[in-house]
């Protein structure tokens, strides 16, 4: 197959299936198979097209064209124990991320180049068993998915300086399905349950943008900033097992939005030799946009319990570390760690967005064969379990624990 239908085939794919992975907040894991393995410090040394997302000002520094498919399976689960030892666990613990990039560096002095990367950014999949705790009190189902696009180009300022820019065309969907207790709402005991079924989905635009300092022959600094992302859900609110006479539509319209966060990036990597390269990140994000979540269902709003789900999340901080150990011209290993804060208080938590400051570590091996190669990566989520005590709806207090697996694969081609 020739690459630009491998690479379009893989496009159509991307906008298909990329589903959401438990990460900080919406965040998902870091995309591509070398920026996994390689978890902690991904931003200052960026060594194939998946630059075009992290730090698209290392596109200048990629001597040909080339095309990187990846994809990243991850497993999620919780499990909940309430005061009263009453269990449940998510259920269906498996998404799937797909990214593309590709890289096309300029004629010449090549002091310039562009790029383009097709990347799932931010995402949630959580399911809970219908018949569970949470029955009357939290969706059984949410999922966020998201499909970013974004165009990218790096130009040299000096011999030692690069700058890149990034247009980020971000699509999202929102899925969250509920079980409805008509007994309750129209006081009747014998009237069976029904459901409820949000779906929208919407559009937003923003911006990225990065610099990267070559202090030394064997030494880079680098900071990358993304902008806020405002998308505006539109779709239909669909309502089953509606009693006669209650107040209700089968079908209504429904708006929300979402402001996923600015965040800001700094590396600095170092050669310690010829074979081994070091790098550090922290990164600072924006989460405290997300304060609140208003829900308007049309005629169908004063069935909600609240028109407003209170969400109140904070700014958080991420640190790590990495290592890159060049075997021979064919074979290259890496390893990283990073810890996560995570963004969300215990008083607003949700069973389907719980999840508690973690570590991650992570491994990777990269492989060359003329033009081609093959990345793959795997990253172990590291939990403690987290305690909740103060929650503003009491149903979710409780101990909540988790797990979480991550592997990824990607194979690139330079022309």
């Amino acid at each position: 197959m020739k690459p630009i239908v491998l690479f379009s085939s893989f496009v159509a794919f991307s906008l298909w299936v990329a589903t959401g992975a438990r990460a900080d907040g919406f965040r998902n894991p870091p995309a591509g198979a070398s920026a996994l393995g390689r978890i902690g410090g991904r931003i200052a040394y960026t060594p194939d097209a998946s630059a075009a997302t992290h730090n698209p000002a290392n596109l200048v520094e990629l001597s040909e064209r080339s095309l990187v498919g990846s994809l990243t399976f991850g497993y999620s689960k919780t499990d909940y124990q309430s005061p009263v030892v009453e269990k449940t666990e998510s259920e269906k613990p498996w998404a799937v991320l797909p990214n593309v990039f590709a890289a096309f560096p300029g004629e010449g002095e090549r002091d310039w180049a562009a790029g383009v990367a097709i990347t799932s950014p931010y995402g949630r999949s959580t399911r809970l068993e219908e018949n569970g705790p949470f029955r009357y009190t939290a969706p059984y189902f949410t999922e966020l998915k998201s499909v970013n696009v974004a165009p990218a180009f790096s130009t040299r300022l000096h011999d030692r300086v690069s700058v890149g820019v990034a247009v980020n065309v971000l699509w999202s969907e929102l899925d969250l399905r509920q079980v409805y207790p008509w007994s309750l709402a129209a006081g009747n005991p014998a009237l069976p349950d029904g459901k409820t079924y949000f779906e929208a989905d919407g559009v937003g635009l923003g911006a990225s943008a990065a610099l990267t300092w070559k202090v030394a022959d064997n030494q880079r600094f680098a900071v990358t900033w993304r902008s806020p992302v405002t998308v505006d859900y539109e779709g239909d609110l669909r309502v089953t097992g509606i009693p006669p006479g209650a107040p209700a539509s089968p079908e209504s319209d429904f708006e929300t939005d979402i402001t996923f966060p600015m965040e800001i990036g700094v590396g600095y990597g170092v050669r310690v030799t010829d074979r081994l390269l070091v790098e550090a990140n922290v990164e600072w994000v924006r989460h405290s946009d997300f304060d609140k979540l208003d829900l308007d269902a049309g005629v169908n709003t004063p069935l909600l319990p609240s028109p407003v789900i209170q969400a109140d999340w904070e700014d958080n901080w991420t640190y790590g570390l990495s290592a890159e150990w060049t075997l021979n011209p064919e074979w290259v290993l890496r390893a990283g760690y990073i810890y996560l804060e995570t963004p969300i208080p215990s008083e607003t938590m949700l069973p389907t967005t719980a999840e508690e400051d973690q570590g991650v570590v992570s491994i990777g091996a990269g492989y060359d064969s003329g033009r081609h190669h093959l990345d793959v990566a795997y990253a172990l989520g590291l939990f403690s379990g987290r305690t909740v005590r103060d929650s503003q709806t009491p149903a979710f207090n409780g101990e909540y624990d988790f797990e979480s697996h991550l592997v990824s694969v990607a194979y690139g081609y330079r022309y």
